[in-house]
């Protein structure tokens, strides 16, 4: 029986986490008739249909696409810019032998953009190798410094993967070196476009290929679709099935949306990497709990398990050893590639913790909360690595846009993250003045500049957010898609919304509303009781729930209370027997 008031763990007794203000529970949809019809020409549940219609998903024709995609549905590669040029050149490259190089980025989509290459270059007889800058000493995209180096090995052809768009000086030194480079990236270029041979990027302002949010190793792996089907096109069909899991990752890992092509990729890429023969993808997922066989896996499981072990090597040491291990063609090499990667994940982890923990107490100091609607601060010796991930974590917490930097010297390289629909990529455009590099998109963005001008840019985006951003907006948001009874909540609710998978950016996990609930009994879960798990009543309905780290949310939840929740309803299979869970997202007393 559950306890008279919800029993915290200990250590959230001996230190209770500040209470956020009250969130602001929202519900997009509840189901209406066109549900019911949709529903039963599609056969799947009213509740889904609503779901998908709250996502502009309302015709039958519409539900079927997204339920079961197909590869008809896959654009023509040679839609995308430049496409002709790049395609020519590189087959000029592979058929004489040319010494090429393939220039990359440290985070997920940037290594298993380079794995593909590589890989499938290599499968053509191409003369090439491969470059991942370092985070600290190059940090982000092509430099000056590295195309005199490249030069001088004799390099003739550089292509990049997920970069290049906005390095012009870069690319201006490689052609005077005599070095013909191909672009292909997804970032959004600037108002001039670099001087390379050829610039493969949806999001070209010239650019006629229909979906423009493709990931960096999307491009790519257009780039060598459109190679293959126009030099060796009996191969085009066995490249798109033995490397469409990488697309698949770095969809998901890079938060693209997840709809049209990315959707397919993603979900083929998923399919396909659950039985992957890949001898480094196979020790990734078992390093990472990731059972092997699935008939396919979940966004989650890349979103939080093999994508942050991938990207734990480029944030604290060398995306090198990503990279080996995306390459790796022995067992042994590759379990020691993933034992390390391992290690570098808890190590990230540990990291992260102490930096977050330091900026909050800068927060509390430097910022008045009922005057500031966003956050920049900074610190010398934070890891440059995981400023991103801190300010992910500011950003949640304080619910305001958030900008993390550490001071090296004279300079400052930060991370940004929004929150609610504040769009960073304007605090890139508005400060080029004193912004010595920058690039990112409305979500999150990154950038370097002195010192001494960390206080003006605090100013202006303090500013800046002033003018777009209400107190009353600083608030965390629960949002469901559709209000759902306790009738509503079947097996066959949760095989539809399975659906839905995968799920990521664009295509949330469906979260749903249920309000007056009652609390039959619960217990604590887990060797703390930090977990919580409910028997509940609703409209007739017996339902059991489960809810991971409640902390003080949970407080004041007790047994015969009437409760809202928001949750992801899921299949528990144990012992051979499948039950209805409801995974709490969120409750509170009901409203």
């Amino acid at each position: 029986m559950l306890a008279p008031t919800y029993a915290l763990p200990k250590s959230s007794r001996l230190s209770p986490p500040k209470l956020k203000p009250q969130a602001r529970w929202r519900t997009r949809t509840t189901v209406n008739e066109q549900d019911v019809t949709l529903a039963r020409e599609c056969e799947i549940s009213p509740v889904t249909a609503a779901v998908l219609r709250s996502r502009g998903i309302d015709s039958a024709d519409a539900v079927r696409c997204f339920l079961d995609p197909d590869l008809c549905g896959l654009h023509d590669p040679n839609l995308l810019p430049d496409m002709e040029i790049a395609v020519a050149r590189l087959f000029k490259a592979i058929e004489s032998r040319e010494p090429m190089l393939v220039y990359g980025d440290y985070d997920v989509d940037g290594v298993t953009s380079t794995a593909m290459l590589m890989r499938s270059l290599k499968s053509l007889g191409a003369n090439v190798s491969c470059r991942i800058p370092e985070r600290k000493g190059e940090g982000y995209g092509l430099n000056v410094w590295a195309m005199n180096d490249i030069a001088a090995s004799g390099v003739t052809v550089i292509l990049t993967a997920d970069c290049g768009i906005r390095d012009g000086e870069a690319i201006a030194r490689a052609r005077e070196l005599g070095i013909d480079v191909v672009v292909t990236d997804h970032h959004e270029p600037g108002e001039t476009l670099p001087d390379a041979l050829a610039i493969v990027n949806p999001k070209r302002h010239d650019s006629l290929y229909p979906f423009r949010e493709l990931s960096g190793c999307g491009v790519a792996f257009k780039l060598m679709q459109a190679l293959l089907q126009t030099h060796w096109p009996r191969h085009a069909r066995s490249f798109y099935d033995k490397f469409v899991e990488f697309v698949g990752m770095a969809a998901i890992a890079d938060c693209v949306p997840l709809v049209d092509e990315n959707r397919i990729l993603a979900r083929e890429g998923l399919r396909r990497l659950a039985n992957t023969q890949k001898h480094g993808l196979i020790a990734l997922k078992k390093s990472a709990g990731v059972r092997d066989g699935l008939e396919t896996l979940r966004g989650g499981d890349v979103g939080f398990r093999l994508g942050p072990r991938l990207n734990a090597a480029g944030r604290l040491d060398s995306a090198t050893k990503s990279l080996q291990l995306l390459m790796s063609m022995e067992t042994a090499e590759a379990e020691a590639l993933a034992a390390e990667l391992e290690g570098f994940n808890v190590l990230r982890r540990e990291v992260e913790k102490r930096i977050v923990d330091e900026a909050c107490a800068r927060v509390e100091i430097e910022h008045d909360l009922a005057q500031h609607m966003a956050i920049l601060v900074s610190c010398e010796g934070w890891h440059g690595g995981v400023v991103g991930l801190v300010a992910s974590r500011l950003a949640e917490k304080f619910c305001r846009p958030t900008l993390v930097f550490n001071r090296d010297g004279d300079s400052a390289t930060g991370s940004g993250r929004s929150f609610g629909t504040f769009d960073l990529h304007q605090i890139i455009e508005l400060n080029r003045d004193i912004i010595v590099k920058g690039g990112g998109h409305a979500a999150a963005c990154g950038l370097t500049l002195r010192c001494e001008n960390l206080d003006e840019l605090r100013n202006r985006v303090l500013d800046l957010a002033q003018k777009h951003i209400k107190l009353e907006d600083c608030v965390p948001h629960v949002e469901a898609d559709c209000e759902v009874s306790g009738r509503d909540l079947t097996l066959q609710l949760a095989r539809d919304l399975e659906k839905l998978e995968p799920c990521g950016m664009g295509n949330t996990e469906a979260r749903l509303m249920l309000r007056g609930a009652r609390i039959i009994d619960g217990k604590g879960l887990g060797k703390n009781g930090e977990h919580l798990k409910w028997n509940l009543e609703a409209d007739g309905a017996r339902l059991e729930a489960v809810w991971w780290r409640p902390g003080e949310r949970a407080a004041n939840l007790v047994k015969d209370s009437l409760v809202d929740l928001c949750f992801v309803p899921e299949l528990n299979v144990w012992n051979g027997n499948t039950r209805l869970q409801l995974v709490v997202k969120d409750a509170r007393l009901q409203k």
